[in-house]
């Protein structure tokens, strides 16, 4: 009997040994085989349904995929392309900012020209999975950022969601009067720390200044003396009226989520694809809510992070591109689109008539209807290394080894090394 072959998150040297050179893929690309797949852990639940239902769809083809943190996700993918050893299918993330976005291994060559399979995308989405003109992203997703709160603990508390900058500070003094953590923040895993500014921002940044990434890239505006300033302070402020729990920067995103599913913890700055994770460690009948954070006083200002999630791309270099690309259609089509969607706790990228949206994404997806959401910051940011500042920078924040301009200047100076 076939079945599908879940490998575990493995070091560059592992991973080379089990796909080898060109992903591993049949030679003739097109008469079934093995079909390799990488990508990070949070897409893992997804995955563990949509590759099923492809199998089923193709019974000739068997998908071997490996999921990897992040971090080791973005080093040694971006490796094994660069070296012709990645798998036949690679998760991308949209636009620009880290070595894994489809600005840069599609800009790069890494990945192949799939805008036959993908068709016309929305202008939004287009804007971050096109290079030249060219799709080299499948975009799968419509991912949000911002507060997952435990609704089930908070009535428990008889607390509720705060909607203006003064409740969330009650918010937090009440949750400590409860003996709970407003919010767990996973601080010792890095990618975690960029999430509580990117909750912020579009509110204080882009909302009033949908321009601010185009003043960004021609000169004419900076982190320093910006938004980004009050959401950096908010940030701190959280952090000194208790809002997280004690040591976040010993607290990994693992225990974060963890301590949400048991009530530890009242809500947790995250990606929608945290919801499943949390539901999956929580009791029966746990109930949780994704909600905006709140920057200003002025809940008609309060906007989200939104913007195209998942994605996958086909390794250039690999000889199983028939079979990629059949998995590439699966993923865009209604049916593979709202499966990943549906168990990763998203939106479909390209919306349509037969999603069921997830009770907890309700709000997400009035935000995206009405126009109230902005792109994730790094997804239009010319380098990798203003994230990977962003990471180092947030946690000498946390620790009180550096000051809020100090940290965005060294962000205003990775920005300007450019492309």
């Amino acid at each position: 009997m076939r079945s599908t072959r879940l490998l575990p998150p493995v070091t560059l040297a592992t991973t080379f040994l089990l796909v080898g050179c060109g992903g591993g893929g049949d030679a003739t690309g097109g008469d079934g085989g093995t079909l390799t797949l990488a990508a990070t852990s949070n897409e893992k639940a997804a995955l563990d349904v949509v590759v099923p239902a492809f199998e089923e769809a193709n019974p000739d083809i068997d998908v071997e995929y490996t999921t990897s943190s992040l971090d080791e996700y973005q080093t040694t993918t971006r490796t094994q392309l660069s070296s012709g050893t990645a798998s036949d299918i690679v998760f991308v993330w949209p636009g620009t900012g880290n070595p894994m976005t489809v600005d840069t291994v599609g800009g790069g060559g890494f990945v192949e020209d799939i805008s036959d399979h993908v068709g016309d995308l929305p202008e939004g989405i287009a804007k971050v999975m096109e290079v030249d003109g060219a799709a080299y992203g499948a975009p799968v997703s419509f991912s949000g950022i911002g507060a997952v709160y435990n609704t089930t603990a908070m009535e428990e508390a008889g607390l509720t969601a705060p909607t203006t900058r003064t409740e969330l500070f009650e918010f937090c003094k009440a949750a400590q009067d409860a003996g709970k953590s407003a919010f767990a923040l996973g601080a010792q895993t890095n990618w975690v720390t960029q999430l509580v500014p990117y909750a912020l921002t579009p509110t204080l940044v882009y909302g009033p200044n949908p321009d601010f990434a185009e003043d960004m890239d021609a000169g004419e505006a900076t982190f320093v003396d910006s938004g980004w300033e009050d959401a950096m302070d908010q940030y701190l402020e959280m952090q000194d009226a208790g809002c997280f729990q004690d040591n976040p920067l010993g607290t990994d995103y693992e225990r974060s989520l963890s301590m949400v599913a048991q009530g530890e913890a009242l809500g947790v700055v995250q990606v929608n694809s945290a919801v499943p994770q949390i539901t999956g460690q929580a009791p029966e009948g746990t109930e949780l809510n994704m909600l905006p954070l709140p920057a200003t006083d002025d809940p008609e200002e309060t906007r989200m992070a939104g913007a195209a999630g998942s994605a996958y791309a086909v390794n250039a270099s690999s000889d199983n591109t028939e079979n990629a690309l059949k998995f590439i259609d699966f993923i865009q089509s209604p049916e593979g689109m709202n499966l990943y969607a549906e168990t990763n706790a998203a939106l479909p990228a390209i919306p349509n008539d037969e999603f069921d949206t997830h009770p907890a994404l309700t709000v997400l997806q009035e935000y995206q209807q009405e126009g109230k959401t902005d792109p994730f910051m790094d997804q239009l940011w010319p380098n990798a290394r203003v994230q990977q500042t962003h990471f180092a920078v947030v946690q000498e924040l946390l620790g009180g080894q550096t000051t809020v301009q100090d940290a965005l200047a060294q962000m205003d100076a990775a920005y300007q090394q450019g492309a």
